[in-house]
This record gives structure tokens, sequence and C-alpha cells, in this order.
């Protein structure tokens, strides 16, 4: 069956490969050079940007189950997988993040890559990433950017994830519920407004599951709302505020056998301690864009978000306190009238997290009596970066720019007895990464690109904690910024055809190799980390999608990396030409959508090849295959919009490993499985009323 399937998807890849070729001047069905990326600091149209770039659109996620990242990200170099069935993922971007899986600190978080919600990060100072305020049912837009991004993010960029928020139309209320197996039961109101000198949206959602293994429940609500006043015709200013609570319980990894036996079950360990994450976190942010003249903007960004967290882990109960803030300025210089029509990108922006950690005993999960450590930690995060593109030929766009990134932590543990001094630790790390492409315009829907980019990862602050051996130091001195060079040819487009059965076609291919320095490896089931010497990474990535004449549409997605060890050496042996862990070789989906209006029907394969769980490529994860069907149905009645969804997941009850816990502790018999979501259904109902 799993040949069955690979082959198929090649099959089609062969295929579709011809059709590069087709162009026209006008474009009927697709109409990608007007797609633009709004992200800030990458704005612009989809074909005028050097990178990969992918736009999941509503209509995307329609006919999704819409509790976890795993069920709508389905993209070219992009691998999400759900750990326990609802909203704890894993995020690969062309093995970006592949490390962040293990026993410490890990469950809710993402590591390499750098998220934003409407536009404001939500990538921490350290470059971890709590996924607490993204909503799905909320979203109207996702944007993907794949290629190496430090040189305009910074810290984390491995990739960047951009979640667009509903942009009002009119007057109107939303209710969109869904329920499904293992208690799913989601329920969203929206309520937006735009007019003359604005647009306003306010929503809120509460997300409930009971999970399919023991302890892996979780619960969260969400408010959140979005103000935008243009000022006058140059100038807009926008507010975002927001409240999220998330509750969720980690099942933990197990051993083979109890995979193959028992895959319902809990990590015994993780069962007894109740191991959970309680996420309590506000938000306000600020964003104003003025357009100065023709050719100068100015964007200003500045935000806090306060948080109370609280976990139970690995033998004791923490109580976080923390504040994070940040400030962002973008200019940007565009003279399209110009002989070499220039653009100028300038930018800085810093954050910071500090606040108190509170460790307590583990007495029956719960929080016990007695203090153990009164910690602090603080991180920054910062830098400044510059852009220059300009065309000296109609149709060849030429960039070049850098940026110079800074990283601070701070670690205070503060005594609990009179003869203990206050132990305090400082680590700083620093870096700067150029870039430069070209683009070529081949006509005006299609586009070739060749860039050079470099990325940085600092680690994050669970991670720059000591191994044991050292004695009275906080922060690890061995461990250095993960840095990369990338070279990537890419080219994308759309064409359009008459008389054809295949009535659009909008594709993009992009190769790359990445070579990287001190990749941070986790070591003992996460315990501690340290700098390997370096690795690479090349393939090459393919996202097409075939229009039957608007009755159907045929998408594909699929990514082949080969990850190698170039240097690395550690007291298990020289790990020279073995595979990187937690990297598949090869990944992809196929969805096949028919619209008999109002009737809509989507089919999905989603396969993932086989990969190693440690440095010594001992242990290996089989690949496996899942399909997935849903349907909808959506009709207006008087000023009523009305849709109706129903699906199956994993519709053949594959059992499968979803994800795993890298270079588990080497003691027999391994934990390190985290078992697949089985079959499971859902169904949802949307409810819009407009106004006007």
């Amino acid at each position: 069956m799993r040949k069955q399937i690979l082959a198929y998807l090649m099959f089609s890849l062969v295929v579709l490969f011809p059709c590069f070729g087709q162009q026209q001047d006008t474009i009927k069905t697709y109409h990608l050079s007007e797609i633009e990326v709004v992200a800030y600091r990458a704005g612009g149209e989809v074909l005028n940007l050097p990178m990969a770039v992918t736009i999941v659109g509503f209509k995307d996620i329609d006919l999704k189950r819409k509790l976890s990242l795993s069920d709508v990200l389905n993209v070219p170099g992009l691998l999400v997988q759900s750990r326990a069935g609802s909203q704890d993922v894993r995020i690969t971007v062309r093995g970006f993040g592949s490390r962040g899986y293990g026993d410490k600190s890990n469950a809710g978080t993402i590591r390499g890559i750098k998220v934003l919600v409407d536009g404001f990060p939500e990538t921490e100072p350290d470059g971890r990433t709590s996924l607490d305020f993204v909503d799905i049912l909320a979203v109207e837009r996702i944007e993907v950017i794949r290629s190496n991004s430090s040189t305009l993010f910074g810290n984390a960029s491995g990739g960047i994830i951009n979640f667009e928020t509903v942009k009002p139309k009119g007057s109107f209320f939303e209710l969109n519920s869904v329920t499904g197996s293992f208690g799913l039961f989601q329920s969203n109101l929206k309520i937006g407004r735009d007019f003359e000198s604005g647009e306003a949206l306010v929503y809120g959602t509460l997300s409930k599951f009971d999970g399919w293994r023991e302890n892996s429940g979780m619960q969260k609500s969400q408010v959140y709302s979005v103000l935008k006043v243009n000022l006058d015709k140059r100038t807009n200013f926008r507010i975002v505020t927001g409240f999220v609570s998330n509750l969720f319980h980690i099942p933990g990894p197990l051993t083979f056998d109890e995979f193959e036996s028992n895959p319902e079950k809990a990590n015994t360990v993780y069962f007894q301690r109740k191991e959970r994450r309680y996420n309590r976190i506000g938000k306000i942010g600020f964003n104003l864009t003025s357009f100065l003249g023709r050719n100068h903007t100015f964007e200003m960004r500045l935000y806090f978000v306060p948080k109370i967290l609280q976990r139970s882990e690995r033998n004791t109960f923490r109580d976080f306190n923390r504040y994070f803030f940040g400030t962002g300025l973008t200019y940007i210089y565009s003279n399209e009238s110009g002989i070499l029509k220039p653009k100028v990108f300038l930018g800085y922006d810093d954050s910071y997290q500090d606040g108190t950690i509170l460790f307590y005993n583990l007495k029956d999960g719960e929080r016990g009596d007695s203090l153990r450590t009164n910690k602090r930690e603080g991180a920054r995060s910062g830098g400044a970066f510059a852009r220059f593109e300009f065309q000296p030929f109609a149709g060849i766009v030429f960039s070049f720019g850098g940026r110079y990134d800074f990283q601070k932590y701070l670690s205070e543990i503060y005594p609990a007895g009179v003869k203990r001094t206050t132990q305090r630790d400082v680590l700083e790390l620093n870096h700067f990464t150029p870039s430069f492409s070209i683009l070529f315009k081949v006509s005006k829907n299609n586009s070739v690109y060749l860039a050079i980019s470099g990325g940085v990862e600092n680690p994050a602050f669970n991670e720059v904690d000591p191994p044991p051996e050292l004695k009275n130091v906080r922060l690890n001195p061995f461990l250095k910024p993960m840095s990369s060079q990338t070279l990537e040819f890419g080219f994308k487009g759309a064409s359009a055809f008459e008389n054809f059965p295949v009535s659009g076609f909008l594709y993009s291919f992009s190769i790359f190799q990445i070579k990287i320095q001190n990749e941070i490896v986790p070591y003992a089931n996460g315990s501690w980390f340290f700098s390997a010497g370096s690795s690479r990474r090349k393939g090459f990535e393919f996202g097409g999608e075939l229009n039957f004449n608007k009755l159907a549409d045929l998408r594909l997605a699929f990514t082949y990396i080969d990850a190698k060890y170039v240097k690395y050496e550690n007291d298990l042996g020289d790990h020279a030409n073995k595979s990187v862990p937690g990297i598949p070789k090869l990944w992809g989906n196929l969805d096949l959508k028919f619209e008999f209006k109002p009737f809509v029907l989507n089919t999905g394969i989603l396969y993932v090849g086989k990969y190693f769980v440690d440095d010594l490529n001992e242990l290996e994860v089989p690949d496996y295959a899942v399909v997935n069907v849903s349907a909808g149905v959506e009709f207006k009645l008087a000023k009523f919009n009305l849709s109706f969804v129903f699906g199956v997941n994993n519709l053949t009850n594959k059992k499968y490993i979803a994800s795993v816990f890298i270079n588990p502790e080497r003691k027999l018999p391994y934990a390190y499985i985290e078992p697949g979501l089985p079959r499971n259904w859902f169904g949802g109902v949307s409810i819009k009323f407009d106004f006007e």
C-alpha cells in the first residue's frame, strides 16, 4: 500500500512537470502575481519574492477538523505532526526545528521557526514559540515562508509562519461549531465591521478535547480583538488585544512494545505526575503604518505579553511569572519610476522576556508545600538589518543585504538559606548574516530566482542549562549560535488554458543546499544540549495545483531532504555521514477536491517516510500513509450563509508513529514513541449573518 501511494505521488509529479512550459500572458483562473505576502519585512507579490512562499487560504482549510495545525498545514517543505491528537505539534521546515522534541520543557513549544499572528511575533526572545494565540477557527489565511529568512526576521528564522485573522467585509456575525471523536468540541463567535475610517473584529473561542490517550486532554478559551483606524489617507493605526487560558495534558513517550500492545496508554511516569501545562497569557500590540509621500513607508510595532504559567514536569511543580515585550521598526524606500527602480529596506527589532520561576516538590501531581528553587530567567534578542533591491534590466531584480543579531541570557538563583549566596550567570551571543538574490520574471505570471541566504538560531533558554559535570555554572558556555548558509534555486508561476480539461495550473519548485555550523543536538532525551560540528541538508520541494474547469482541484506537495552530519563526535562515537535524526527523507500529500455546488467533496493522502530517532541511526521510525475524507455543503438563506462539514481522518485506521523523542536516554527499553491519532470523525456547522 505504501509503495503504491508513493508511486502515485511520484507519477503525479512527473506528469505535472511538462506543464511548466505552458505560459500565456492572460491568466483567467489564477492571478498569482496579485497575491501578496503581508508579513512585515517580507511584504510584496509572491512572484516578486526570491524565496519559497506558500499561501494557505480559508477555502484550503474549510473542510478540515481545525483543532491542530497538523489538520491544515500540508505545504512543501513543512512537516507538522500532532503529538497527542490536539494542539501540541512538531513543526519542521527544511529540517529546522527537528531537535524540538524531548523530555525537557518541550511540550507545547516549537523551535527554529518564527511565528507571527497578524504580524506580531509569538516567538519569544530565545526562539521558542508557544502556539496559544493561534486559533484556526479565526484564521483567514496562513503565509508560510520556507526560505532561510534570518536577514529579515533574526533568531529562529529557519522559516516564517504568519497567521492572519479574518478581515471584515461589511458588518457581520458568525458562529462556528465543531464536534467529533474523543470529546472534541469547539465553538467560535466572531463579530466584525468595516467602516469608512477602519475596521474592527472581536471573537471568542472555546475548545475542548478529552484525548484518545491517557492524560492527553485539553481545554482552551480565548478572546481576541483587532481595531484598525485610518488616521488619514496615508496613516493607519492598529490595536490588537487578547487573552487565552490553555490547559493541556501530556501523555509522554512509549516503548515499542507498549506502542504495539496499547498505544492509548500514557507513559507511566508522566501519568503519575499528571504532566501538564496551564498557560494564561494576555496580549496588547500597537502597529503604526505611515506612507510618507509616494516613495517612503514607515512601520512601527510595540507589544506587551504578560504570562502566568504552571507546569507539572520532571518531578517538580513550577510557577512562572513572565513579561514579554518588544518593538520593531521598518523603513522602506521604493521608487518604481526611477532608472533602476530601487528599493531600500531598513529595520530594527528588540524583544525582552524576564520573570521568576518557583520550583516546588510534586505531590500526587500537584504543587507541594516545599519550595526547592527560586530562579529568575531573562532573555533579550534583537538586531538591525538592511536590504537593497534594484532592477538593472526589465524583469531582472537584484537584492543584497545583511543583519546583525545579538542575544543575551540571564540566570539568577536566589538563596533558600542564610548560608547561600545568589548565583548569577550571563551568556551573550552575536552573529552577522548576509544575503544575496537575483530574480528573473520569465513572463507576467512566471519567475525564476537564485538566492544565497543565511540563518541564525540561538539555543532556547532551557537548552542553555549546563551539562551535569559542570559545577557552579548556570548557563552552558559550550553552546554556540547555530548558523546556516542556504543556496536555493526556484521557479514559480501560474498558467491558464482554454478549450482544455485543465483550465488553470499553479506551481512552485525549489532546490536547495543548506550548510549548518554548530547544529544544536539534544542528548539523553533532551536532558541537556550541545553543539555538533557541522551538518548539511540538500533536497527539493514541489507544490502544484491543477484546476479542472472549476469542477475539481488537484493539489500536490512533495518534499525530499537528505540531512547528514559532516563533522560530529561525542562519547558514543563518530557520527560523520550519519543521518540527522528527526528529519524524514521524503514526505508529501495529495488532495483532490470535487465541487458540485453547493456540495464539495475532498479526499487527501498524507505520506511521511522513514527517519532515524538517534544519532547512531540505530532506531528508525517506519513510514506511514494516512487517508482523510471530508464533505461540505454551503447555501444562502436570506442574509444567512450556512455551511455544514463532515469528515473522517485516518479512514483506514492506520497505526503509526506520529512523533518521537530525539536521542532517547540510552537504557532499555527505549521510551521514545508518540502514537498517531487513530480513525476519528468530526462535524461542523457555520452560520454567518451579514447586516448589509
